[in-house]
């Protein structure tokens, strides 16, 4: 009976905790450094606003692309597995050099994290991965 109750526990404690996924709110955009990149002139100022995202837990992998939003059905599976989330800029965006500064510090964050597991699995617009893969 012991046993039991054990694994009953034990398998209800595993779906609750490994189950779910995090949506992220309206506060969590507008208080973004990915919102915030648009006011900023310097590179310093898009690393820290990068750095400030990944101390929140709310890192973003800026994408730009045209008037309507390229989304995939991996993009979901690698945003829960790596804590990192895809914002798409649109047609009209920060400064490239600018995103491309916030992207490289989520790209350590990974290599920190996660190794080198998360390269293959990243979608390949992202601004600035192309060029970092072969600095690596």
């Amino acid at each position: 009976m012991k046993s039991i109750v054990i694994t009953f526990f034990l398998t209800v404690q595993c779906l609750i905790s490994f189950g779910q996924t995090r949506v992220l709110t309206d506060a969590d955009y507008n208080n973004s450094g990915a919102i915030k990149l648009t006011f900023v002139s310097e590179l310093t100022e898009a690393k820290n606003l990068a750095r400030q995202d990944i101390d929140k837990g709310t890192p973003f992998l800026l994408l730009q692309s045209g008037i309507a939003p390229v989304v995939y059905t991996t993009d979901s599976i690698f945003e829960n597995k790596f804590r990192v989330y895809y914002y798409e800029q649109g047609c009209s965006g920060s400064d490239n050099e600018l995103m491309k500064a916030y992207n490289i510090e989520i790209f350590k964050y990974l290599d920190e994290q996660f190794g080198k597991k998360w390269r293959k699995s990243i979608r390949k617009d992202v601004i600035g991965i192309e060029k970092w893969k072969r600095k690596k």
